[in-house]
């Protein structure tokens, strides 16, 4: 079944229905649904598609692989079969009379070049010399993101200049996410998301029918459910020092944030850490933040894990692996690590993730109260109390602010937290404050009475984060 990207789908099919060549560059992490996104595309095109996903073979055994597509598309002779260089397609497709608009899809296209240093350049000449004069759409996809910046971002390579488009695919939102759980309660949503996070394929896998904890001991913490050993299985397809990256993520999952601590943590030169944690950023298993709206910021920058389901198996799975393979029974191991609070704790941790892209939502549809030039977390000392300040997100331009605390916890968020919200507000420094509440059980019937009839005061319910 396939589940949303419809702005997505959108974009190729203007690209379609487009009267001159396009090259659209399609990357985006693994898992985050690249080919099924291209696959149904092509259905609603078949006739009119070549769709090719490369491997690491010969050259030879690809373009013989590329041309059984092309022959039944162009429903060419038998010369295609002789065929054994992208030279020797190109030159076929400039012999060959295009009347109908032709996609050519290749996927994991990046094994091409892995494999013929030359690809790129041969690519470059084609594109000058006939594709760009035929009616063609071409659709270059392939997760290797450092081999892709370097194929099209870099000035001084052939590709560069070349591409019509670019679309990088992002992981579901909570909201889209819900539409693969009909059958959930929408905190139920909120609490699969925060397991999973936003990857289409992760989330196809829990059954609705299923209780929660019945999906993650069948997926996560059974020997053979497919989640169970997945981070090892990604590590080892996106990096080569696999063990060396696992240490850095470990170090940031243990509480390690700067780069400081991860490096007291692994005992490593700083210099190479931050090569790595580069690398881990641009995958999108972490992120580094730094107070928002500040200046100066990069030395202040603190990393934390941005995967969902990274943060999940390390919270919850990797430190007893050896029990979980035989020694002990996954819903017995359930029963012993899932508590309510243990769960919670987890959940309060990405739960500001989840309000964040709320935020963002407001912001980009024009309905914040006025337009945010960023949005972010913010520590830092506060002028007014003396004392260390952290607030859970902050949206701001020059002259405004809303400044918002996000609880997931089972009691309604009380006076004493007001308080303390609003004791926040001068580390902001702006004119105009706004406080807004995200908590999963409302607020107190005091906080109410405060906030009454104050328009710079909102308050977000679970429900209110789907309206």
């Amino acid at each position: 079944m396939f589940i949303g990207r419809k702005k997505e789908l959108k974009f190729l099919e203007d690209l379609y229905t487009s009267k001159k060549f396009e090259m659209l560059i399609m990357h985006g992490r693994r898992r985050v649904g690249k080919s099924f996104l291209l696959a149904h595309f092509a259905t609603h095109h078949n006739q009119d598609t070549v769709f090719f996903t490369a491997d690491k073979g010969s050259e030879k055994d690809n373009v013989k692989r590329f041309c059984i597509e092309l022959k039944r598309v162009l429903k060419a002779g038998d010369f295609l079969d002789s065929l054994e260089t992208w030279k020797s397609v190109y030159s076929f497709i400039e012999s060959t009379e295009i009347s109908r608009r032709i996609n050519i899809i290749i996927d994991e296209f990046t094994y091409l070049y892995n494999s013929n240093p030359a690809y790129d350049s041969e690519l470059q000449n084609a594109i000058d010399r006939i594709l760009k004069n035929k009616n063609i759409f071409l659709i270059l996809c392939g997760s290797e993101v450092s081999v892709i910046e370097e194929l099209f971002d870099n000035s001084t390579k052939p590709l560069y200049g070349r591409k019509t488009a670019d679309l990088k695919l992002q992981p579901f939102t909570y909201k889209e996410a819900k539409a693969f759980f009909p059958k959930y309660s929408k905190e139920e949503v909120l609490t699969v998301y925060s397991i999973l996070g936003g990857m289409p394929l992760y989330l196809s896998l829990f059954d609705d029918s299923l209780y929660i904890r019945e999906n993650i001991i069948k997926n996560c913490l059974s020997t053979t459910g497919y989640l169970f050993n997945e981070i090892d299985t990604l590590l080892r397809m996106e990096l080569k020092e696999t063990f060396f990256y696992k240490s850095i993520l470990l170090a940031i999952n243990s509480g390690a944030s700067t780069l400081n601590e991860i490096k007291t943590k692994i005992g490593e030169d700083g210099a190479k850490i931050a090569k790595y944690i580069n690398v881990l950023e641009n995958l999108g298993f972490i992120k580094a933040e730094t107070p928002a709206g500040e200046k100066n910021k990069a030395r202040n920058t603190l990393y934390s894990i941005e995967d969902n389901y990274f943060a999940f198996y390390f919270r919850f799975i990797y430190k007893h692996l050896n029990m979980l393979n035989g020694l002990i029974s996954p819903a017995i191991y359930y029963s012993k690590e899932f508590s309510t609070d243990n769960l919670n704790t987890y959940i309060g941790h990405r739960f500001e993730q989840i309000c964040s892209q709320f935020l963002k939502e407001k912001a980009f549809n024009g309905e914040l109260p006025f337009f945010a030039e960023e949005i972010g977390r913010w520590w830092g000392n506060n002028p007014i109390e003396k004392r260390q300040e952290e607030i859970d997100i902050v949206a701001m331009n020059q002259e405004s602010a809303i400044i918002c605390e996000c609880k997931y916890t089972e009691k309604p968020f009380d006076e004493k937290e007001l308080s303390d919200l609003q004791a926040s507000a001068p580390c902001i420094k702006r004119n105009n404050n706004f406080f807004w509440i995200f908590s999963r059980k409302g607020v107190t019937s005091g906080v109410k009475k405060k906030i009454h009839n104050q328009s710079n005061y909102k308050v977000f319910t679970i429900k209110d984060l789907f309206a």
